[in-house]
């Protein structure tokens, strides 16, 4: 081939970097499509994980789709709702998943410690003023 009819680095490097994408995808694909039968066997939180990725995956093929035909995402009403939705799900997700590591309370120690936090002893000290103050008017 001569080199008038080569393809410029800036394509190849774009090419490149397309395919990196790509491959990234197929991965991101992969991790979820296990099969039905295994997808069953998940627990309820990890389907609604699963899915929720599901739905990323597909608004971003479709604004992928979109961006391809020349216009953008902003131009397409009913996949900016789509991806209004599915940022709500996510957001709910990510709630749902701190509100599961976070620690558990122990009520019971808690309210112990509240209660021994109000409850103040007398001093040592004190105690022996208090008796003198109450001798005194005694012997007035």
């Amino acid at each position: 081939m001569s080199e008038s009819k080569s393809v410029p680095p800036e394509l190849i490097a774009k090419l490149q970097k397309f395919d990196q994408i790509i491959s990234k995808l197929e991965d991101a694909v992969e991790e979820i499509d296990v099969g039905v039968d295994k997808h069953f066997e998940r627990t309820a939180h990890e389907m609604a994980l699963v899915d929720s990725m599901s739905m990323f995956l597909m608004d971003t093929l479709l604004w992928t789709v979109q961006a391809t035909k020349g216009g953008g995402a902003d131009k397409n009403e009913e996949l900016l709702i789509d991806m209004a939705r599915t940022k709500r799900i996510t957001n709910d997700m990510k709630e749902i998943n701190l509100r599961q590591d976070a620690p558990r309370i122990n009520k019971t120690a808690a309210s112990n410690f509240v209660r021994n936090a109000l409850w103040e002893a007398k001093d040592q000290g004190g105690d022996e003023k208090e008796a003198e103050k109450s001798k005194k008017p005694e012997s007035s």
